[in-house]
This record gives C-alpha cells, sequence and structure tokens, in this order.
C-alpha cells in the first residue's frame, strides 16, 4: 500500500522547497510581442497562479537561440531580456510561489517568419509540415558541430534564467520539438553515433542535460517533460521511453513530467478532446496563416478524454524508475489529484483547469471547490493566436498587449 501524499504539504526537490506539489503547467501565454517578454502581462498572468496557490510557475518556452522560436511571439532567452524576466520572477516570488522556465528549441518544425528563406534544422532531412507555405517548408539534418554549438546555447540560456531569477528548470523532451525528435525513431533517420539505438537517440538529449547540469550547478532542480508515447506509427513507445528515463535518472535530472504527443503528427494525443483547428483558423489574421492550420487539420483530429488520460503508461515507467515523476493530461478535480499521488506521481503538474480558474489550487485547499469547471473545449488553445491564452468560460486572466510581427 502506497503511503498517502499530502498534496497541499511542503515538498522539497534537490533542496527546492515548494510550498505544495501543484504546478502550474507550461503554456503559451502570448506575453511576449515580437519575441520579448511584456514584462508587465507576463507577470500578471503568472501572479494569477502564484496569488491562486500553486506551489511552481512555469513559463513557457524559453527558445535557446533565435531558430528555435515556432512563432513570432515566442520568448528567446537572450541577455536583452534578463531585466523582464527578473520582474516576472520577483512578481511570482512576491506570492509564496516558485518560478521555473522552460527551455524549449522547435528543430524541424517553424513557422517563424524571421527565418524565411532558411531551412529549419532537426536530426534528419525532411519536410517542416507547419512552416510549408511560412517560408520554411523544408528542414536540413544538422550537422555535429552544430549539436555542439546547440548544448552551448542551452547552457547559457539555462544560465541566464537563474541569474534572472528562476529556480528550477524544464527542459523541453516531448511533443515533437528538437530534442523530442532525436528520441523518436519516427523522425531520427541518422545513421550517426545520434540515431538508430535508443542509446543512439538519446545522446544529444543526454549531452543538454549533462551540459545544462555542468552550466548551472548542483544545486538547481532539472526537471525534463517528455513523451511516453509520440502517438503516431513508427514513434517513440513505451518501451524506449522507459530506457531513455533510465538514461536521464542516471545523469541528474530530477523529476519527470510525463507527457505525450507530437505537434506536427498528433498533437491532440496531448490534449485530448473536441478538436480546436477550426477556431484556430478562425482566429488568424493572415490568410497564409489559415492555410498553414488547414494543412494541420489531419494533426489535430478529436480524441476522447479521460481524467489521468496517462496514468496506465505511466505506472510502467514507475515500475523501473525511481526519480520523482510529475503527472500531466486530465488533472481535473481533487479526487484525480489524490488519485494520481496515490498511483505513484510526486505531484501534478495543471495547465486548462488552471487557465479557467487560477485560484483552483486555493479553493481546493480551502475545501469551497473538488472539481475543475474546465469542460475541456480546448478553445483556450485557438486564444492564444487572438489576445493571449485565456478561457472563453472565465476570462480571469490579463489580455496581451497587441503584438508585433519580426
Amino acid at each position: 500500500m502506497v503511503e498517502a501524499i499530502d498534496p497541499f504539504a511542503p515538498w522539497q526537490l534537490r533542496g527546492l522547497e515548494l510550498r505544495n506539489r501543484f504546478i502550474k503547467a507550461a503554456t503559451f501565454e502570448g506575453h511576449c510581442p515580437g519575441g520579448r517578454p511584456d514584462p508587465e502581462g507576463l507577470a500578471a498572468f503568472h501572479k494569477a497562479f502564484a496569488k491562486g496557490g500553486v506551489g511552481l510557475c512555469t513559463v513557457s518556452y524559453g527558445a535557446v537561440e533565435p531558430s528555435g522560436r515556432t512563432f513570432d511571439n515566442q520568448m528567446c532567452l537572450q541577455d536583452d531580456i534578463l531585466d523582464d524576466l527578473r520582474y516576472v520572477t520577483d512578481t511570482i516570488h512576491s506570492q509564496g510561489a516558485k518560478a521555473a522556465i522552460q527551455l524549449a528549441h522547435c528543430g524541424n518544425t517553424s513557422k517563424w517568419h524571421g527565418w524565411i528563406g532558411k531551412r529549419a534544422r532537426g536530426p534528419s532531412h525532411g519536410f517542416n509540415s507547419l512552416g510549408a507555405l511560412a517560408g520554411t517548408p523544408f528542414a536540413r539534418a544538422l550537422r555535429v558541430d552544430e549539436l555542439r554549438d546547440l548544448a552551448e546555447a542551452y547552457k547559457s540560456s539555462a544560465q541566464r534564467a537563474i541569474e534572472a531569477g528562476f529556480d528550477a528548470l524544464e527542459l523541453h523532451m516531448g511533443h515533437g520539438y528538437l530534442l523530442s525528435q532525436f528520441l523518436s525513431p519516427g523522425v531520427n533517420k541518422r545513421k550517426d553515433q545520434y540515431g538508430g539505438s535508443l542509446e543512439n537517440r538519446a545522446r544529444f538529449p543526454l549531452e543538454i542535460l549533462k551540459a545544462v547540469r555542468a552550466g548551472v550547478g548542483t544545486q538547481v532542480p532539472i526537471i525534463i517533460k517528455m513523451n511516453l508515447r509520440d502517438g503516431f506509427r513508427g514513434g517513440l513507445e513505451i518501451e524506449d521511453s522507459i530506457q531513455a528515463a533510465k538514461l536521464f535518472e542516471q545523469n541528474q535530472a530530477d523529476a519527470l513530467v510525463l507527457s505525450g504527443g507530437f505537434t506536427s503528427k498528433n498533437a491532440m494525443y496531448l490534449f485530448r478532446g473536441p478538436t480546436f483547428v477550426h477556431e484556430l483558423i478562425k482566429v488568424q489574421k493572415r490568410k497564409i496563416d489559415k492555410l498553414i492550420y488547414l494543412m494541420a487539420k489531419p494533426a489535430l483530429k478529436s480524441q476522447p478524454f479521460e481524467e489521468l488520460y496517462f496514468l496506465d503508461l505511466a505506472k510502467q515507467l514507475r515500475a523501473q524508475v525511481s526519480l520523482p515523476l510529475i503527472c500531466v493530461g486530465g488533472v481535473q478535480s481533487l479526487s484525480s489529484v489524490h488519485r494520481a499521488l496515490r498511483e505513484g506521481y510526486q505531484a501534478v503538474q495543471i495547465g486548462r483547469a488552471l487557465i479557467h480558474d487560477p485560484a483552483l489550487v486555493n479553493h481546493y485547499r480551502e475545501g469551497s471547490k473538488t472539481e475543475s469547471g474546465c469542460t475541456v473545449c480546448n478553445l483556450c488553445v485557438a486564444e492564444m493566436d487572438r489576445d493571449g491564452v485565456r478561457c472563453v468560460l472565465n476570462d480571469a486572466l490579463p489580455r496581451r498587449i497587441p503584438a508585433t510581427r519580426v
């Protein structure tokens, strides 16, 4: 019998004390117009969750270099934004929560218009479906010397994040971004030491983990978000995910967020529930962007939703890995929180339910709610291209300032 874990009790992760086991998932905020953080907007966005009771707020998608951005209005972790980010972390800390930032690179999938005329880069040559109509239809394979440069970019970005006041880092190795592409046998077709076996496919993600650890030292928690399954035929499956998790455990990762899905092939394996593609097309201001999402419809087909939809796969990994595991995917009620912790997770990461009600953790703790009011309509995802991520049922988050294209 697993000892019951109190989700509201403090939790330590590599010496960092969090006030509870609730984590705000990294979700695209829409508060980086022109690629630079709007400090007031981004701070207000995360202040809502920190004030609402979460233990750790995760700021979404800090690209480690300009070409690693998926969209125009994503942040790139350069020196000239550190003061703005310090304002964000100070705001989060003022409400009693800790701050993490997600370090990422999109790899071979980008529709960033500043990259027109150049080729996106990934593990292998291929077609860039997201950028096909945006000037980046093809991706080329990264050279080994470029992999070394990217490892240095991750390291320096991690160091900047700590300088800006972040308490923890989340390395994005899931959802079809660069490191996920290397792990996936369906995308990584390399014939060198970075392709083929799982050991080879995990080599570059491990080099990133080691570089970041060397850059930030032994005191900073490093969380890895990874796929249990890619969700498409030929993609990463649970057997290889377990082996990858063991390698991360052996190389000083502190916790694993267990997710799934591939943005360019089966994004709804991540979200579950009804598709949002029709609304996403509707909110686009440019015809070219409407066409891009029209092409993406096959990857955005509705899929059945159930609470804790990654649990069964996670239990297989739990049996062979002792690292702390963080549950994401369908955490829509307090009973699901308790079940996740009972079944082997050490914390929960919540996205849509907190976007609907940023104070949900406080409501759970006070006993005024036991269920989220989120209906899993997924329309909050489409809103990111209108006025920033918000719930269409409960507009409790700040709107972004008008975005500029770069």
